[in-house]
């Protein structure tokens, strides 16, 4: 019994010696005090703050924070703030000077352009910081110590200084509303300008800075427009405007269809009809997909508006699903094979399946709203969206093969899947380091080491990939509106009448209407006016203003003039006399050049020879329309033998052409501009600089397609001169826009360079076929701008003015200039009698000087400046 009490005893003081140990090992947080950043040490600081906003040139307001901070070498904290900006300590010293917690160190709303900088200098430590946020949405923002905040219909921005460096002084504070001035202020400013500019100084402690103000109306209803508990957000540009881009573009590609049908002779054969219905098709899922991505969601939240608790939504699962159905459908619109299309499907329904049982049984298969997927096991989900990105990536690649050449397949289907599957992966790269720039911006205040911020990061991740399938829908639909263009391109190949019909020189009127459609679906931006679309407004500009040119140049072009028996000289001009033509201009050309040597140094009194050149150049002037010059027809003709050759050269020429082009535009206009801070911030990035690239580089390949589609219908005898009236028409659009984009400008010289490498390639195309016969291409660029006289009937036949027609009248006209002998019956030539009474040897010349003295009713009059004004052009 004592051995027993006697073992308790001892058994209990070792217990109380080891009770101490035990406590200081269950509590180790409470073995080191926290930290504290000293506020006494910082009162002998300076600060100066500024707010200013930039409305001008952007959509969105932007508003800019700046802080320089001094703060004393002797704080406790100041030599952290010059350590490496990853650092804890560096990071708490910052903390301290913003008056962040460290559970609110996470900063969702500003981004930072450029980096803070830290500077020692002598007893003091500088620190610059600045940070920007632009408006999209009525929300309130926090931008450095400025918190900016909607208040029925105005906006009301505070100063809210840093609890440690409130009792700083202050030096100056100032606001800078860069629009409306101040409605109301608090405390009353000390300095100022119009209302715009507001300045508090020397101010310790800091005082609470207020005033309410106005945004412009553009910027304010671009926010209204894009915020979700707003009524308007269904007109905006997430909802009905941005449906309107798609539905609109629909309607005019079904009408187009209907006009093409209509504009055929007979019944259709069978290509034709297989071409119009695949353009109705096309035309259909674009008013599907249109409608259900841009007001999908507007009516899924009406659907479960009182069925879900508040901040819950299933919005990124339905765009998952969108998702998928838009690469199976285009897939299946793209005619692949059975068995990749029993593939697709399969892996259709597997992921569709994977994200429902995610939602419904909270298992960490794919991102969802319920469950937080572990970093570790992200690689699942990244495969999976990766997929389906590329199964969309192959639909609209399949799809545009077939909208283009109309069921030929031309692509193998590896190069088509090798070509999806590289997007899809750079695609995924892109947003994977997107997300990690965006975290690196939010958490710049945060403690790395610690245990917060493992979970902040995999909660931010698993966010961002959540939405990435609903992001990627609006870049892979702009890629479906560029393939809208390509759709009518293929109609035409297909539907052409000059394929059928050799007088067809310029495209019927249901063609021109097709061109028409064509240039406005191209030329129509999406511009914004006040958060709605101005598609609407800028597509019937477009087809008006491509109208009227159209309308017009079938009146003064040159092909359009009417010959003597009231038909087009285009029709008088077949296939087979092409060559003809060029014959004539050389002729033409040749005259002139004859004539000029001649005219240089002689006597006033003009020669035998000089008369007979001047006669037969006369004689070719009155055999044309009023206006039309032999070498104009070459010009206006164009560079091949039918419209529809021309189109394709222009486009090929275009397509060579636009590439460094659309490379500068991209670059002055978002990868110089502040844009490229979104973009390189934003999942879908790569997505939109694919569809941006691409609409671009069509709009420049379609632009030189409609020049050369349309050159002979087009006002003006010269390349310049045509390419002038298409420029016009593709910028008219964008006339009306209420404020223009940093690379607008590089849009319309992007946009004229193109065009006019076009046209200079059609005219010396056009030239270099004569270049054995013309001794220099200037003069007869220069004597097409020579003025013309009176109106004298044509020839219908441009045989018969053809100097291969008549070598004996090409002989005498040698001979008087003394290169060869003159011919013994030969005779000079003067203006009263221009043809004289001999005949060729076809008798073709007597015929058609005949031809034109009948036909006209009166005589001809030969004007006696013409080879003087000759001479002068030159």
């Amino acid at each position: 019994m004592t051995q027993l009490r006697r073992s308790a005893l001892i058994l209990l003081h070792v217990l109380l010696l080891a009770l101490p140990a035990l406590a200081a090992a269950a509590a180790p947080a409470h073995a080191a005090p926290a930290k504290s950043c000293r506020p006494d040490q910082l009162k002998s600081a300076t600060v100066k703050a500024g707010a200013e906003f930039k409305h001008r040139g952007t959509d969105n307001s932007m508003l800019r924070s700046t802080m320089d901070i001094t703060v004393p070498a002797d704080w406790e904290y100041a030599s952290d703030l010059l350590l490496d900006a990853h650092s804890p300590d560096h990071r708490f010293a910052l903390r301290c000077l913003v008056g962040k917690a460290p559970k609110e160190a996470l900063d969702e709303d500003e981004s930072h352009l450029k980096p803070l900088t830290v500077q020692a200098v002598g007893k003091h430590v500088l620190i610059h910081y600045e940070a920007v946020a632009w408006v999209f949405w009525v929300t309130p923002y926090r931008v450095g110590p400025w918190l900016l905040s909607p208040v029925n219909g105005e906006w009301r921005i505070r100063l809210l200084p840093p609890r440690n460096i409130a009792g700083a002084r202050w030096e100056e504070v100032h606001l800078r509303l860069g629009g409306p001035g101040a409605l109301s202020a608090s405390p009353p400013p000390e300095f100022g300008q119009g209302g715009t500019v507001l300045t508090w100084r020397d101010k310790q402690p800091a005082q609470p800075v207020d005033v309410v103000f106005r945004l412009p109306s553009a910027q304010h209803w671009n926010a209204v427009t894009a915020s979700i508990d707003q009524a308007w957000e269904l007109w905006g540009p997430w909802g009905a405007s941005g449906a309107a881009w798609y539905v609109v573009t629909g309607v005019l590609l079904l009408v187009t269809g209907k006009r093409i049908r209509r504009g055929l002779k007979g019944k259709p054969l069978p290509q034709e009809t297989y071409a119009l219905r695949t353009l109705r098709s096309w035309a259909l899922l674009m008013l599907f997909f249109g409608l259900l991505v841009n007001l999908g969601d507007n009516a899924y939240r009406v659907a479960v508006r009182d069925m879900l608790p508040p901040g819950r939504t299933y919005e990124p699962t339905l765009g998952l699903h969108t998702l998928v159905l838009l690469g199976f459908v285009l897939c299946v619109f793209g005619g692949m094979r059975k068995r990749l299309l029993v593939a697709v499907g399969f892996f259709s329904l597997v992921l569709v399946g994977l994200s429902v049982a995610s939602e419904v049984l909270e298992l960490p298969l794919v991102p969802s709203s319920d469950v937080v997927m572990p970093v570790r096991w992200h690689w699942v989900g990244s495969v999976l969206y990766t997929a389906a990105i590329a199964l969309c990536c192959l639909g609209l690649i399949a799809s545009g093969e077939r909208v283009v050449l109309m069921g030929e397949k031309r692509l193998p289907t590896w190069g088509m899947a090798f070509a999806a599957t590289a997007a899809a992966l750079v695609a995924t790269l892109w947003a994977y380091v997107a997300v990690s720039r965006t975290w690196e911006q939010a958490s710049w205040l945060f403690d790395p080491g610690g245990a917060q911020y493992e979970e902040e990061w995999s909660v931010w991740l698993s966010y961002e990939w959540w939405w990435l399938p609903g992001g990627s829908l609006d870049p892979l639909l702009a890629v479906a509106y560029v393939i809208a263009s390509l759709a009518l391109v293929g109609v035409l190949r297909v539907c052409r009448a000059e394929e059928f019909e050799k007088g067809s020189f310029t495209p019927n009127k249901s063609e021109q209407f097709l061109l028409i459609s064509l240039l406005g679906i191209t030329s129509a931006s999406d511009v914004w006016y006040f958060g709605f679309s101005g598609y609407l407004l800028e597509l019937p500009l477009a087809l008006v203003a491509a109208w009227g040119v159209v309308a017009i140049g079938s009146r003064i072009s040159v092909l359009g003039k009417l010959s003597a028996d009231d038909t087009p000289l285009g029709s008088v001009i077949s296939r087979s006399d092409r060559s003809e033509v060029l014959r004539l201009a050389r002729y033409f050309r040749e005259l002139q050049s004859r004539l000029h040597r001649l005219s240089t140094g002689t006597a006033s009194e003009p020669s035998a020879a000089q008369q007979a050149i001047e006669a037969e150049i006369d004689r070719l002037d009155r055999a044309l329309p009023e206006g039309v010059r032999p070498a104009d027809l070459p010009f206006a003709c164009g560079p091949m033998a039918t419209w529809w050759e021309n189109a394709c050269r222009g486009a090929l020429i275009s397509c060579f052409v636009g590439l460094p082009a659309t490379g500068l535009m991209y670059w002055i206009e978002t990868v110089r501009s502040e844009s490229w801070v979104f973009i390189t911030q934003n999942p879908v990035g790569f997505l939109w600089i694919i569809s941006t690239i691409l609409s671009w580089h069509v709009t420049w390949v379609m632009g030189g397609f409609i020049l050369g589609a349309l050159w002979r219908s087009l006002p003006g005898r010269h390349g310049p001169t045509k390419a002038c009236w298409v420029r016009r028409c593709l910028r008219s659009p964008r006339h009306g826009e209420p404020h223009h984009r940093p690379g607008d400008r590089a849009e319309r010289d992007g946009s004229r360079r193109g065009r006019r490498d076009v046209r200079l390639r059609h005219d010396f195309h056009r030239l270099r076929h004569g270049r054995a016969d013309l001794p220099g291409r200037s003069p007869l660029l220069g004597d097409q701008r020579q003025p013309r006289g009176v109106r004298l009937p044509d020839a219908h036949r441009l045989g018969g003015l053809l100097p291969g027609t008549d070598r004996r009248a090409r002989h005498d006209l040698e001979g008087l200039q003394g290169r060869r002998p003159l011919r013994p019956d030969a005779r000079p030539v003067g203006p009263g009698h221009a043809h004289g009474s001999k005949r060729g040897p076809d008798g073709q010349i007597g015929e058609a000087a005949t031809r034109v003295h009948s036909g006209s009713g009166r005589p001809g009059r030969v004007r006696p400046s013409a080879v003087q004004w000759s001479i002068r052009a030159r």
